[in-house]
């Protein structure tokens, strides 16, 4: 079985919109796993949520932690490095962001992200720079911001290198 170089958390989301968007953008950017945390019971792909990723959750490997501990054991045993997508003041700034090799990549619930206790187990914090008035940008839009940046680093660092 192939190593995906990255892996995709979701935190608690509830939106079928939101959850299906990440779903479509993790496939599109070649991502590894689908990992819902914080879940007492796996994500059910109903119609609302396939409409936003057009079935393509078939694609993915979905993976369900029902608590944080339970997570964090399992990144450390599959070897990803746990990144925090969340507006903070120790967040580092997106464009310069040096993702690691295996990072799995943490989006939190719509309305409360991801709680202090969560932030300082992640390896790093990254933010999506905002310059206008909106207080933080709808959480299916940061993951696909992130994935984006993440690759296009990657397809970067390969040309410059000539190599995967």
């Amino acid at each position: 079985m192939i190593k995906r170089h990255f892996c995709t958390v979701l935190h608690s989301l509830v939106s079928p919109e939101n959850v299906g968007t990440i779903v479509r953008s993790h496939v599109a950017f070649g991502g590894g796993p689908v990992v819902f945390v914080g879940r007492d019971k796996p994500w059910q792909f109903r119609k609302k949520a396939q409409s936003f990723s057009r079935g393509l959750e078939r694609l993915c490997e979905l993976i369900f932690i029902e608590h944080d501990d339970q997570f964090f054991a399992w990144v450390k045993e599959q070897q990803y490095i746990p990144i925090a997508i969340e507006i903070d003041l120790a967040a580092k700034q997106l464009p310069a962001y040096p993702f690691p090799s295996r990072p799995a990549i943490i989006v939190g619930n719509e309305r409360i992200g991801l709680s202090r206790a969560f932030l300082q187990r992640c390896a790093d914090i990254a933010v999506i720079p905002q310059f206008g008035k909106v207080g933080c940008l709808n959480v299916g839009v940061s993951a696909a911001i992130v994935l984006y940046e993440m690759n296009r680093q990657r397809i970067d660092a390969i040309a410059i290198s000539g190599s995967e």
